[in-house]
């Protein structure tokens, strides 16, 4: 009788939990922003790779909080104390003073309404952040990372088949031999970091995974990944896929961790041996790392750094606005260039630059110092103290974990001369994956005060 009393309780109990069409709502539009901001394209925009991503992504993130946020309004205030890790206040408090500092940017900016479009804009994006915090992510994400993985696979597959001259499905105009295999994100460059992503994620899965099925299709994926990030030859991807193996190693293995880390390079130098066209990529790049030819070793970015340090010096408390670094770029290069007494030559066609090529240097020359400083701050304070925590973490959480760490630090080191956080393809997982990292890391943190 005990046991079908019990049995009875936990039938009510079970009955009892709401069902919760807000949180679903939110998954499938998130599912929508994943797959658009990898596989849209729209041949009559002007920009027809970035203008689609970039609409789905601000438009699906906006249903998404919509639906998290405030559906069902029965429990509204419950669900949006749920969604924010309550102990971490200063991340949230430093996040809050970047964005509010980057509006007092934009509306002082000499270029105010592009600016201040700009910044609505990064608001939607950041929307991301506290969805990653919220049940939506928490409940859904398995589902939001296979589907993730799913439309990085068929880019990847495409990609290669460019690569063969098997299979072009755009017909497109390009500088270098490696610039058209950049499948439906259009730039190798914005894939490959996504394939960075994409391959720490699958290795995650089959180092951790308990399911051997799950093992394998992962092991599939990550090799399926390895080959396009080899195809592509981006060498800012695979110095961020390396960064997030080689922490997903040391998370699972401590001590030994080098072991798997030896490994990786060795096969890393039997496929430079066995692939001439990577092999001929990382020879010109150490012969120009020997000439001392700087420009050339860093792909001529050092305009786009002298450029965004020259902003932040001439307006160093507030920038010259959100999204404008595209228009003072040429500029302030050249006042770079005059003030140091020498010249940052890009000989490639691709020699104005929209973006500083560097995620820490961008919001110093958009938002000033202090807004710039206070965002990075947060990024630093959320990964530190997820990887703090990182040791204490439950059984079932560690494969969770290990992959926020691996994620947030491949996009770390890719942000280093690229711009992982300003195209919806990286931005959005990689904020999704933060804020995921910010929940889990104040959970560990009651439950230790507890």
């Amino acid at each position: 009788m005990a046991k079908k009393r019990v049995g009875r309780k936990e039938k009510q109990a079970g009955a009892a939990v709401p069902s919760d069409p807000g949180a679903a709502a939110a998954a499938a539009a998130l599912c929508l922003v994943l797959a658009g901001s990898a596989l849209l394209v729209d041949s009559g925009a002007d920009a027809s790779f970035d203008a689609p991503k970039r609409l789905v992504a601000l438009l699906g993130l906006a249903l998404a909080a919509a639906a998290a946020f405030a559906w069902p309004a029965r429990a509204t205030l419950l669900l949006r104390l749920q969604a924010v890790p309550k102990l971490s206040l200063l991340p949230a408090g430093l996040l809050s003073a970047a964005l509010g500092w980057a509006l007092c940017a934009a509306a002082f900016s000499p270029r105010r309404d592009p600016s201040l479009d700009a910044w609505r804009a990064m608001l939607l994006s950041a929307l991301a952040l506290p969805l990653g915090a919220s049940r939506v992510v928490e409940r859904r994400g398995r589902l939001l990372l296979g589907v993730f993985l799913t439309t990085l696979a068929l880019n990847t597959a495409v990609s290669i088949s460019q690569s063969r001259g098997s299979y072009r499905p755009f017909e497109l105009s390009t500088v270098g031999a490696r610039d058209d295999t950049g499948a439906f994100v259009g730039n190798v460059g914005y894939l490959s970091t996504a394939l960075a992503l994409a391959a720490v994620a699958a290795l995650c899965v089959a180092l951790f995974s308990r399911s051997w099925p799950m093992r394998a299709a992962a092991t599939a994926l990550f090799a399926l990944f390895a080959a396009g990030l080899a195809v592509n030859r981006n060498l800012t991807a695979l110095l961020a896929a390396g960064a997030g193996f080689s922490l997903l190693f040391i998370l699972r293995l401590g001590k030994r961790a080098w072991v798997p880390i030896a490994g990786s390079l060795a096969v890393l130098l039997l496929v430079v041996v066995a692939y001439r066209p990577l092999r001929g990529r990382i020879a010109s790049t150490a012969a120009a790392a020997r000439a001392g030819d700087w420009d050339n070793l860093v792909t001529y970015r050092g305009g786009a750094w002298a450029a965004a340090l020259e902003m932040a010096r001439e307006r160093p408390l507030l920038g010259f606005g959100p999204g404008t670094f595209g228009a003072e770029f040429v500029p302030h290069r050249l006042a770079a260039e005059m003030r140091l007494r020498r010249r940052f030559i890009n000989p490639q066609g691709t020699s104005s630059y929209g973006e500083a090529h560097c995620d820490y240097l961008q919001p110093l020359a958009e938002a000033g110092i202090p807004g710039g400083l206070a965002a990075l701050g947060a990024a630093a304070l959320v990964f530190t103290g997820a990887l703090r925590r990182a040791r204490r973490a439950p059984q079932e959480e560690r494969g969770e974990t290990a992959l926020l760490l691996a994620l947030l630090a491949a996009g770390a080191a890719a942000a280093l001369t690229w711009f992982p956080l300003q195209r919806p393809i990286t931005a959005v997982p990689l904020l999704l994956a933060a804020g995921r990292a910010w929940r889990l890391g104040a959970a560990k943190e009651q439950r230790s005060r507890g």
